[in-house]
């Protein structure tokens, strides 16, 4: 009896923490383009467009107060663009880069930090 009522008891825990779980993976994703964001080597992001309908689309960046610091447009004949931004003036915190086609949006969340150089000195006798 013991057993049934713990067993009872973890599958109503698991059921619950799987019922208020965000959306995964596997939530609705935009079906009139693909993006792509990623790192790039001058410290940025880039983002990768790829539409399968002729709408505009739009690429905007902004601060975690919700202010718009960059943004970028995609025109209804292009149907692949890869948007770079230079982020190497912004202060450390949060960002989100989002993009907007149609009523859909597709949106990324990244941190910048800024590591403290560590300065070697070498000693040498003569």
């Amino acid at each position: 009896m013991k057993k049934s009522i713990q067993s009872l008891i973890c599958a109503l825990a698991l059921s619950t923490t799987v019922a208020f779980a965000g959306p995964g993976d596997n939530a609705k994703k935009p079906t009139t383009f693909e993006a792509v964001f990623y790192k790039n080597i001058a410290g940025g992001v880039t983002v990768n467009v790829e539409k399968t309908a002729s709408n505009f689309a739009m690429v905007f960046v902004h601060n975690d107060l919700g202010d718009l610091l960059a943004s970028q447009s995609i025109g209804k004949r292009d149907k692949k663009a890869c948007i770079k931004f230079n982020l190497s003036e912004l202060r450390d915190g949060a960002y989100k880069v989002s993009v907007v086609s149609k009523g859909e949006k597709m949106e990324r969340e990244f941190t910048i930090l800024t590591q403290e150089t560590v300065v070697e000195r070498v000693l040498t006798f003569q």
